[in-house]
């Protein structure tokens, strides 16, 4: 672990794991400099890198904790509402972020690049937010300086306690918080925002919406550590965030256990070798085909 600006990325995640989960693993792995802390219902992977810590929760003993922190009542009825407590983690996890400079939130239908060389230590040691998302906030990945007045910045937005106790979602790690640094920044209050680019999904983001991403064949490719967009538009980029393909990634014929050092990621699926076919074009057991097409 880095000396310097040591980060932990929270993600409570329950229900079942995705098919993409050894994916994500290693890509955490190969991050030995960032931490990642996951509360979950699910069963804890026998094989896991050692940055990436497990521990056994429910929904609602982290709504018990996020009660215990705000002197709310506070009780999430569905996993998704976690998007509205994200920047109460600061607070709920204040034990575990002992010793860490940042704190941050991302998702995990995610496969991280090498994040420390977008977001540098002359980045981290000149800011106190730092997000992926251009001017905005990103619910994927997002860190905050481990201090009391950014962990408390949440309180200042006026339906913030709307927002946590109510069943419907109001997107708060997102629109709200950027709502918050927005209004402060205008107030002129010293809150050091770095968001001046998109870091995910594209080299060069497309259009509006860098996050839609289409559904193409072995278009990124996930190499010892490091993460690329294929194609004369490509290059480096930080991580792919592929939340339009929750549907259609549904197999990943990767295993961590065996350490790959390189995996291609489609549409379909993410396989160690580039496949001329998505892992869904025929009624084929994918016992068969998987030797020929994606190993």
């Amino acid at each position: 672990m880095s000396a310097k600006n040591k980060m932990l990325l929270i993600n409570p995640y329950y229900g079942k794991w995705p098919v993409w989960l050894p994916a994500f693993l290693l890509s955490c792995k190969a991050n030995p400099d960032v931490t990642w802390l996951i509360p979950t219902d699910c069963d804890i992977p026998a094989d896991a890198p050692d940055n990436v810590i497990f521990v056994k929760s429910s929904l609602a003993q982290l709504s018990q904790q996020a009660s215990e922190v705000t002197g709310l009542d506070i009780a999430m009825q569905r996993p998704y509402k976690l998007n509205d407590i994200r920047p109460l983690f600061g607070k709920i996890f204040s034990k575990e972020l002992e010793g860490y400079d940042f704190w941050g939130h991302c998702d995990i239908d995610v496969i991280f690049g090498d994040i420390r060389s977008f977001i540098t230590d002359d980045i981290l040691e000149n800011h106190d937010v730092i997000s992926a998302r251009q001017n905005n906030i990103a619910g994927h990945f997002t860190l905050y300086r481990n201090c009391e007045q950014i962990n408390t910045l949440y309180a200042s937005h006026p339906i913030y306690k709307d927002a946590f106790l109510k069943l419907e979602s109001y997107y708060f790690d997102e629109v709200g918080m950027t709502e918050v640094i927005k209004k402060k920044q205008n107030d002129g209050e010293n809150i050091r925002v770095y968001w001046p680019d998109y870091l995910l999904n594209f080299k060069q983001p497309r259009a509006k919406k860098p996050s839609q991403v289409p559904k193409v064949l072995n278009h990124w490719l996930w190499k010892k550590g490091k993460l690329f967009e294929l194609g004369d538009q490509g290059g480096e980029i930080m991580y792919l965030h592929f939340m339009t393909w929750k549907k259609t990634l549904q197999h990943c014929f990767v295993d961590y256990k065996q350490n790959p050092q390189e995996f291609y990621i489609s549409y379909t699926h993410i396989s160690e070798k580039k496949s001329p076919l998505p892992a869904d074009f025929a009624k084929i057991p994918f016992s068969k085909i998987a030797p020929s097409l994606f190993k």
